[in-house]
């Protein structure tokens, strides 16, 4: 059996897997074996709407735009805008985006979908992300990508040498990088008068706002129905205090505070304990191991600070990898599980596994996973994300644990100043040095350490709170289970913003719920808010409260005998048997799960090749041959 999937991008170099239904799912494979007629009719039709295709040229407002694609439709375009907006004798850059018109040919108004990040592109995102999303509504509405600046096809920041990093990503090494890239932004355009532009200050979410509502007046839209997710919903928020004018309909999907953001994201670690242990709640094989899941991750916290464990998996492509993981490791898996439901699903098991059992393998593999589709953030072709923008954006945008305005060592010392107020079991079972030392493209604590001072003040929101129009229609949406922008958050986002603001939760789902919406019920009510966004508060969302729970892993069986046997309802069949069944419905779902990971190679569930290279000193857990009998 062949299963779909699709794979998109989220908060700061997020990849949320998301499988298709196999009630979906189905009709394509028969349609793909020829199984299923295909109506003449309409292939036919199709055909005499459009004898020739599209043209190959398009008159948009007062551009002319080239058609990139012909199915479906669109026109590619860039457009010169000045580097720095509050000095426009400085020199240009290049803002490209794509225009998809409307398949009905009578457009009712234009979709403009921002990508997260900061530093996806949002054009890179739109066949697998929002075009489903949007599904029919494209009949009768545009689509406008733009990659903001910085990004993409955008004049992308690129300093291979953070591109390509490969060291400890939470440490004072990244730091300097980071700082030395910045510095090279400083003397990459030169002012009219001499000397160089500060650019190390001109890629943050003001100039890319800037930038888009150039590109919607030269394009001559009206207003905009605009869709952010994640950093998309940040700078979405961004964009509509500054250009409410420009704005029709307002979706955030999964978002947090412009203003008043917590630098310490303490919201993360507060929502973990009660989401883990929900999951396991509803997963009758997992609530059997007995207690919560949270005070077992806990155990394995402080099991991995005094000795990390190391071994050869299957990775992500099926091929043995050598993983080595250790409390670090930890605070970037419970940090992912955010936007990542594998996590959910198999972590508690994963601890059981290794604290009771001894047996590394199930970590060690999830974990290999993690470091390959969750955090694949160094070592990308910077077109697909620029981790100097998301730098740029992070250290300038959002608040630090330091001043800005003073030196790299004053700020060092700041940071260990406030480090040492928190109370130290702010983020227990881990450290505060063990929590800030994370993956620093999921939270920034320490990466912004030597950036230059900023020399030109440009703060994304200068109004103080509410922020948008009181009539501006705004939908906001939120997984139950993300802890990066957690339900608990939402409030204050809403007395922030103000605007005609409604939120929905979606039960079970984590970050980002309506791009690469897998049930098609986010997508629905995008769909059905776009259409009418007067309607907002009768807007039918019961669906939100139907999604499936996350089905967590009851136990990673080592071999056939400690495999828990099936229950027979009637008849008699021996209790092998009944253990070999539950062994093979076990496996089957580990091959359900890992379908993305592996890239529909073949796996071996956790049999591993033996490694060459010895555990690591101080690790006291082998690595088991097999996950499941």
């Amino acid at each position: 059996m062949v299963i779909v999937a699709a794979m998109i991008r989220n908060r700061p170099g997020q990849r949320a897997l998301r499988y298709l239904s196999p009630i979906f799912v189905l009709p394509c494979l028969l349609v793909a074996a020829g199984l299923v007629p295909v109506s003449g009719a309409t292939v036919a039709a199709a055909a005499a709407r459009s004898p020739a295709g599209p043209p190959a040229s398009l008159r948009v407002g007062s551009q002319v735009l080239t058609r990139c694609a012909t199915s479906p439709a669109s026109y590619c375009g860039t457009l010169r805008v000045p580097l720095d907006w509050q000095n426009t004798s400085d020199p240009d850059i290049s803002v490209c985006y794509r225009w998809y018109p409307a398949t009905d040919g009578h457009p009712e108004g234009t979709v403009l979908p921002v990508e997260g990040g900061p530093g996806y592109p949002s054009i890179l995102s739109v066949a697998q992300g929002y075009r489903p999303m949007y599904g029919p509504l494209l009949r009768h509405f545009n689509m406008l990508a733009i990659d903001l600046r910085g990004t993409g096809c955008s004049t992308v920041l690129d300093c291979p040498a953070l591109q390509d990093y490969s060291g400890p990503p939470g440490s004072l090494t990244l730091a300097a990088i980071t700082g030395t890239c910045a510095d090279a932004l400083n003397k990459r355009w030169r002012a009219p008068g001499g000397g160089y532009v500060h650019a190390s200050d001109l890629f943050t979410s003001a100039p890319a706002a800037a930038d888009v509502a150039a590109v919607i007046r030269a394009l001559g839209v009206p207003r905009v129905d605009l869709y952010g997710d994640s950093y998309g919903s940040w700078f979405a928020q961004v964009f509509a205090a500054r250009y409410p004018a420009l704005i029709r309909s307002l979706t955030l999907d999964s978002t947090y505070q412009v203003q008043g953001l917590d630098p310490w994201y303490r919201s993360t670690i507060a929502t973990m304990p009660g989401d883990f242990d929900m999951v396991c709640a509803q997963t009758p094989a997992c609530a059997a191991a007995g207690g919560t899941s949270w005070p077992r991750i806990e155990a394995l916290a402080h099991a991995l600070a005094s000795a990390p464990v190391s071994g050869t998996v299957p990775g992500p492509d099926g091929s043995p990898v050598h993983v080595s993981m250790g409390v670090v490791g930890l605070v970037n898996l419970v940090s992912d599980s955010a936007e990542d439901p594998a996590i959910y699903a198999a972590l508690d098991a994963a601890a059981r596994a290794l604290l009771d059992g001894h047996q590394a393998a199930p970590l060690l593999r999830l974990y290999a996973s993690r470091l390959a589709i969750d955090e694949a953030y160094f070592g990308v072709p910077v077109d697909t994300y620029s981790v100097e923008l998301y730098m740029a954006v992070s250290c300038l945008d959002y608040p630090q644990l330091y001043p800005m305005s003073a030196s790299p060592q004053a700020r060092l010392t700041d940071l260990k100043a406030d480090e040492a107020t928190l109370p130290a079991n702010t983020f227990a079972p881990f450290t505060t040095a063990q929590w800030l030392a994370m993956d620093q493209n999921t939270e920034n604590y320490t990466a912004c350490l030597d950036w230059p001072r900023p020399a030109i003040a440009q703060p994304p929101i200068p109004q103080p709170p509410p922020f948008l129009p009181s009539r501006m229609p705004v939908l906001i949406l939120g997984g139950s289970l993300d802890t990066w922008t957690p339900p608990a958050g939402v409030p204050e986002v809403q007395a922030e913003i103000g605007g005609d603001n409604r939120f929905v939760e979606f039960a079970n789902e984590t970050h980002v719920v309506g791009e690469g919406d897998p049930y098609g019920c986010a997508s629905s009510i995008i769909q059905a808010f776009v259409t009418d966004p007067a309607a907002l508060p009768g807007l039918n969302v019961s669906c939100a409260a139907a999604v499936p729970s996350i089905r967590a892993v009851g136990a990673f069986a080592s071999s056939l005998s400690t495999v828990t046997p099936l229950r027979l309802r009637s008849g008699s069949i021996s209790a092998a048997t009944l253990k070999l069944a539950a062994a093979s419905v076990l496996t089957a779902g580990d091959a359900w799960s890992r379908y993305v990971s592996i890239a529909g190679t073949h796996d071996t569930g956790c049999t591993a090749a033996p490694s060459r290279r010895p555990a690591a000193r101080n690790s006291r857990w082998p690595v088991t041959s097999s996950c499941r009998g």
